[in-house]
C-alpha cells in the first residue's frame, strides 16, 4: 500500500466553496483508498481537528495557524509519503521544498480559479513546473493554465467540484412559508436568489449587476424579489445599501446576511431563479447546489460558471457586464413558468454529472493515473 498526503489550507474552520471542495475532496480519499491502493492522510494549515463523517479524526493534522510548524512537518511527512496532493497553490512552498529535497515524490497541485488566471512568479511559478499533476476545477481555469502559465494541455485534468453528500437534497419542491413570512415573499412573487460572501476586497460575484437590471424590470413585473444571502463586510453593505437606494429598488432587494448551514436548500427552494453572473468563479458549487433542489441558474459566461452550467444545458449563461442581457434573461425565465417535474429532471441531470457518486468515480481513476505515473 502507498501512502497519500493531502495538504490543504482549511476545510473545516471556515465556511466558503474552498472548504466545501476539501470537505469533498478527502471523503472522496477515503471511499477511493482501497480501491486505489492508498493509505491517505491530511494536514491543514488552519484548522485543528476535522468532521468525522468527511475523513478520520486519526489521520488528520491541524496547525491552527502555526505556519512555520506546518511547513516544517509537511515536508518531513512528505518525505515518507509516496504522493503528495497540494489544495491549493498557497501550499506552493511545502511542494517545491519535496520536489527538490525528494525529487522522486508524486507531486499533485490543484488550482480553483482566479489564484492561477493572472501570470504567476517565483515559487508559484515553480511550483506549477514541478507538479507531476495539476487538478483544474473548471475546463475554463485549465485553458488559463494553458494559456497564460505555459503547461501543457496533457499536464492539466479538469477535476470538477461536487455536491457535498450530505447537502440537503429536496424531494418536493416548493417555497418554505416560515421563509416566505420572514422575508415577505407573496404566492406571486418571483424571487432571484444569490448566495455568496460580499466583500469589498472581491465584488466580482454580480449581484450588483442584478440590482442595476431590476429598474427596467419592475415597470413590468413590480412582484420581483431579489434576495441575497451571505456574510458582507460593512464596506460591502454600505456600497451595496447605497446602490439600492439610488435605483430607487429598496422594496425589492433583502439582504439576510449570514443563514445557517440547516436553512440553504429552503433558501434555494424559495428561489424561483439562482442568480449571480459573476466573472472571477473558479467553478461556482452554488449552481449545483440550486439546480439540485430544481432552481433555474442564471451565470457569467466569463469563468468557471460555465463548466457548472455544463455550457448552458442546466441553466443560461449571460455576459456578466451586459445588464440588458442579465434582465432579458430574468424576464425569460419569469415569462417561461416552471414545473415541478421540470424541476425534478433539472435535479436529475445535475446529480448525473455532478453526484457525490460520480465524483468519487473520477477522484479513482484520476488517483490511479497518479500513482501509475
Amino acid at each position: 500500500m502507498k501512502n497519500l498526503l493531502f495538504l490543504n489550507l482549511t476545510a473545516f474552520s471556515q465556511t466558503g466553496g474552498l472548504e466545501k471542495f476539501n470537505r469533498c475532496f478527502m471523503k472522496a480519499l477515503g471511499l477511493a483508498s482501497e480501491e486505489t491502493g492508498l493509505k491517505c492522510e491530511a494536514y491543514s494549515l488552519y484548522d485543528t481537528q476535522s468532521d468525522e463523517r468527511y475523513f478520520p479524526i486519526s489521520n488528520y493534522k491541524g496547525f491552527g495557524k502555526k505556519r512555520l510548524q506546518f511547513v516544517v512537518s509537511s515536508i518531513l511527512k512528505g518525505s515518507r509519503q509516496d504522493v503528495i496532493v497540494l489544495g491549493h497553490i498557497n501550499l506552493a512552498i511545502v511542494g517545491v521544498a519535496i520536489k527538490k529535497l525528494f525529487p522522486g515524490k508524486k507531486l499533485a497541485l490543484i488550482c480553483h480559479g482566479i489564484e492561477v488566471w493572472q501570470p504567476l512568479q517565483g515559487i508559484k511559478k515553480k511550483v506549477l513546473e514541478q507538479a507531476d499533476h495539476i487538478l483544474a476545477v473548471s475546463a475554463f481555469t485549465k485553458d488559463k493554465l494553458v494559456t497564460i502559465q505555459g503547461l501543457r494541455s496533457d499536464k492539466v485534468a479538469v477535476f470538477h467540484n461536487t455536491i457535498d453528500p450530505f447537502f440537503e437534497m429536496p424531494v418536493a419542491f416548493e417555497k418554505n412559508e416560515a421563509l416566505m413570512q420572514r422575508y415577505g415573499v407573496k404566492a406571486h412573487d418571483f424571487v432571484l436568489f444569490s448566495l455568496c460572501r460580499l466583500s469589498s476586497n472581491e465584488q466580482y460575484k454580480g449581484y450588483d449587476q442584478v440590482i442595476k437590471a431590476l429598474p427596467a424590470l419592475l415597470g413590468k413585473y413590480p412582484n420581483i424579489k431579489y434576495i441575497i444571502a451571505g456574510k458582507y463586510d460593512e464596506l460591502e453593505h454600505q456600497r451595496v445599501t447605497a446602490l439600492v437606494k439610488e435605483l430607487g429598488v429598496e422594496g425589492n432587494v433583502i439582504l439576510t446576511g449570514f443563514i445557517k448551514n440547516e436553512e440553504i436548500t429552503a433558501h434555494y427552494q424559495l428561489a424561483d431563479t439562482y442568480i449571480m453572473p459573476s466573472n472571477g468563479e473558479g467553478f461556482g458549487i452554488v449552481f449545483i447546489e440550486a439546480t439540485a433542489c430544481g432552481v433555474r441558474a442564471i451565470a457569467g459566461n466569463k469563468d468557471g460558471s460555465i463548466d457548472a452550467l455544463m455550457n448552458g444545458e442546466l441553466g443560461t449563461l449571460v455576459d456578466p457586464m451586459n445588464v440588458e442581457e442579465i434582465a432579458a434573461a430574468i424576464e425569460k425565465n419569469i415569462n417561461e413558468g416552471w414545473s415541478a417535474d421540470a424541476g425534478k429532471n433539472l435535479q436529475q441531470k445535475t446529480m448525473d454529472n455532478f453526484g457525490f457518486s460520480a465524483y468519487t468515480s473520477r477522484l479513482k481513476m484520476l488517483l490511479k493515473q497518479i500513482v501509475a505515473n
